[in-house]
C-alpha cells in the first residue's frame, strides 16, 4: 500500500513537472494545467468500512501555439479500480466557431446529462448508476475515440451534436470492422428569467458491432454482438439556489431493453452549505445491481466553493428480504 500511494504521488509530480515545462516552452498558448483529488471513507454499516482514494485527476489544456481557434487538452487520472496506476482519459483537439465546435480525439460522447457534467461539479458525490451503466462507453471509462461536431450558437439556448467513433470505447484498438458508433444529443435551454432557466432534450446512439462486451449490463464474460440502440430523455430546471434534474435511458440490445433513471433536488441553504434529495434506479442483467430503487440524502459544506470541499452521503435500498445501506464521506480537493 505505502508503494502504491509513492507511485501515485510520484506520476502525479511528473504530470505536474510536464505541465509547467510546456507553459514555459509555450507561454504564448496560455495552456493551463489543474487537477483535483477525491479522498472518502464509505461504508455499508454491515461488512464493509475503509477509506480509498476515489480519484486523482490532471489535466492540461488551452488555445494551440499557433492557431487560438484550436484547443486542446490532455487529460489522465489515477483510480482505485486500477490499482493507482496512470491512466489517460481525454486527449483532444478542438477547433473553435462562432456557432460551435469541432472536436476530433478521445473523449466522452455527448450522450446523457449529467455525463456532460463534471463528477467534481455535480451535487451528489457519484453520477447515477443508470448514466454510469447505460451510456454507449460505460465500461471503458465513459470515452471512446472519434469526431463531434456541436452547433450551439451563442445566446440561442440551442445546443445539438452529431458524433462518430469507433465503438469500441477509449484507449482500445482503431477500428477494423468500419462499423461505427454514431449519436446525437439535442436540448434547448428556455430562461424564464434572470434567475430560473428550463433546459430539456434527449439523446440518441447506435451502433452495430461484433463481440463487444458490456459487463456492467450483461454481467462478466458475456459477449454481444448486433444492433445496439441507446436513447435518453432529461429534464433541469434551474435557480439561484435550488435546482431539479431528472434523466430517463434505455439500451435496447437487439430485442432485450434495459433501463434506469434518476432524480435529485438540491437546495442551497447558504454559499457554504447546500443538502440534496435523490432517487434512482437501474434495471440490467448484471446480478451485482438489484432491480429496486435507491434513495439518497447528501450534504456538502463547502469551505472554498469547489475548489474545497466536504460531501456526505447516506443510501437506503428496500429489498423483500434486507435493506441495503451505504454511506460516504468525501473530501475534494483542486490543485491549481
Amino acid at each position: 500500500m505505502k508503494k502504491l500511494y509513492s507511485n501515485l504521488v510520484l506520476k502525479a509530480a511528473i504530470f505536474a513537472i510536464i505541465s509547467f515545462i510546456t507553459q514555459i516552452s509555450f507561454p504564448q498558448s496560455k495552456a493551463e494545467w489543474d487537477g483535483y483529488l477525491q479522498t472518502r471513507f464509505s461504508s455499508d454499516f454491515s461488512t464493509n468500512a475503509g477509506f480509498s482514494i476515489r480519484r486523482a485527476k490532471l489535466w492540461i489544456d488551452g488555445p494551440a501555439p499557433a492557431c487560438q481557434s484550436i484547443y486542446f487538452r490532455v487529460q489522465g487520472i489515477f483510480r482505485y479500480q486500477t490499482y493507482g496506476t496512470f491512466m489517460l482519459q481525454d486527449v483532444y483537439g478542438e477547433y473553435r466557431m462562432p456557432v460551435g465546435f469541432l472536436r476530433i480525439g478521445q473523449f466522452v460522447p455527448d450522450f446523457a446529462l449529467e455525463r456532460q457534467q463534471g463528477d467534481a461539479l455535480i451535487p451528489l458525490i457519484e453520477r447515477a448508476a443508470a448514466v454510469n451503466v447505460l451510456i454507449p462507453a460505460g465500461d471503458t471509462y465513459a470515452r471512446d475515440i472519434g469526431a463531434e461536431l456541436v452547433i450551439e450558437p451563442k445566446g440561442s439556448g440551442f445546443h445539438t451534436s452529431i458524433g462518430v467513433y469507433n465503438g469500441n470505447g477509449g484507449n482500445t484498438k482503431s477500428n477494423q470492422d468500419r462499423h461505427f458508433l454514431y449519436t446525437n444529443r439535442t436540448v434547448y435551454n428556455l430562461r424564464f428569467s434572470d434567475k430560473v432557466s428550463w433546459t430539456s432534450g434527449f439523446s440518441i446512439s447506435y451502433r452495430d458491432k461484433k463481440d463487444l462486451s458490456f459487463p456492467s449490463i450483461l454481467g462478466s464474460g458475456q459477449v454481444f454482438s448486433g444492433e445496439d440502440f441507446r436513447w435518453g430523455l432529461e429534464t433541469h430546471l434551474k435557480s439561484n439556489n435550488w435546482e431539479i434534474q431528472a434523466e430517463y435511458i434505455q439500451a435496447n440490445l437487439k430485442s432485450q431493453a434495459y433501463y434506469g433513471y434518476y432524480i435529485f433536488g438540491n437546495y442551497d441553504l447558504d454559499k457554504f452549505n447546500e443538502i440534496v434529495l435523490s432517487t434512482e434506479k437501474l434495471h440490467v442483467s448484471n446480478p451485482s445491481y438489484q432491480d429496486a430503487p435507491w434513495y439518497i440524502v447528501g450534504y456538502t459544506h463547502f469551505f472554498n466553493a469547489e475548489k474545497l470541499k466536504l460531501m456526505t452521503d447516506l443510501r437506503a435500498q428496500y429489498l423483500s428480504n434486507r435493506t441495503n445501506y451505504s454511506g460516504t464521506v468525501q473530501l475534494q480537493i483542486f490543485f491549481n
